[in-house]
């Protein structure tokens, strides 16, 4: 991708972490990124464009780096796969924090946008998760459980303090980009899931 492209997609991460997309202009963009407006149109066709764009990039960047990790972990037991995927998927949400809530603040909202990232993207992220589960229910590593219900008890507990991070700085004293709170965060993720899923 070219420097010009970059420095509107990174301008627009920012304004829109701070301002909300509706809230954020095409020319707030081209100033930030020192570039002249019609370049976003001409790179993205508009605003709607680069969202779809940082939207898009960060899921396969995500799903790339899931994929590398899934070839590396074919003879490890299903309980430290799992870990080894909440570890990834946390630390990119913090390495990515204004990105990750950017795409869950949009996906609140009842659009033509979020219907498409949960077709193209939520489905594939619930899929990654319950294969590793499904897996080890499977083998008898895991007791058998509600999937969907584990799923969703995992990624509302991944999500919800890169969506909400000043709760987590006033309740709990933790700054949620942080690699003490990643690991903070894990270990609880993982707590649950021991209680869940391994035999007693």
């Amino acid at each position: 991708m070219d420097q010009t492209k970059m420095r509107i997609l990174s301008a627009a991460a920012k304004l829109f972490d701070v301002h909300g997309y509706k809230g954020t202009s095409v020319r707030q963009i081209a100033s930030v990124a020192q570039v002249n407006s019609a370049l976003i149109s001409y790179h993205f066709e508009g605003k709607q464009g680069v969202l779809e764009t940082l939207i898009a990039s960060y899921f396969e960047t995500l799903f790339r780096l899931l994929e590398e990790l899934e070839n590396e972990q074919e003879n490890i037991p299903a309980y430290q796969r799992l870990e080894q995927v909440v570890q990834l998927y946390l630390q990119f949400q913090c390495e990515h924090a204004p990105i990750t809530r950017l795409i869950h603040r949009e996906l609140s909202v009842e659009s033509m946008l979020a219907r498409e990232v949960m077709t193209l993207y939520m489905s594939r992220w619930k899929h990654g998760l319950s294969r590793v589960i499904e897996g080890g229910v499977v083998s008898g590593e895991f007791i058998p459980v509600s999937i969907d219900r584990t799923v969703l008890a995992m990624t509302s507990q991944m999500i919800y303090p890169f969506l909400q991070p000043q709760m987590v700085r006033q309740v709990y004293d933790l700054e949620p980009s942080s690699e003490e709170f990643v690991q903070w965060l894990q270990t609880s993720i993982m707590c649950y899931l021991r209680g869940s899923l391994l035999p007693a």
